[in-house]
């Protein structure tokens, strides 16, 4: 009978080091984000601007690019993020008299969303694809 507890304790101490031991395998974990990896391009338009953007999204969803203003003439900086679910949110200039964008990315490399700047009294639409 002594044999038999012993016997389990062994098996039941090697279970426990086999499952602890154990790791998730994170080399084909895929980074949530990569499908809306690479470069993006659109235009974007309403009553009182219109001009075209561009981003490039890393695989962790960070998004840096610019937008050209026809009715300002000029280009300004894009910073934002693009979640794992493809939601697109960034501003263009700075956050207290520049335009930001909100929106949708698909997997299909097709976005588009909506743009304010609430500085200028401007809004509009936007539409993007992926390069």
């Amino acid at each position: 009978m002594k044999a038999q507890n012993t016997f389990k304790a062994v098996i039941l101490v090697l279970f426990t080091f086999f499952l602890i031991s154990c790791s998730k395998n994170d080399d084909n974990d895929a980074v949530p984000n990569s499908q809306y990896q690479g470069t993006w391009s659109g235009s974007f338009s309403g009553a009182e601007d219109n001009g075209t953007w561009t981003a490039d999204v890393n695989a962790s969803g960070i998004a840096t690019g610019s937008a050209t203003s026809v009715t300002f003439s000029n280009t300004y900086q894009l910073t934002g993020t693009v979640s794992a679910q493809g939601v697109f949110l960034a501003t263009v200039g700075t956050a207290s008299t520049g335009a930001t964008f909100n929106g949708q990315m698909n997997p299909n490399g097709n976005g588009a969303g909506t743009w304010i700047n609430t500085f200028e009294q401007m809004n509009g639409t936007w539409i993007g694809t992926k390069q």
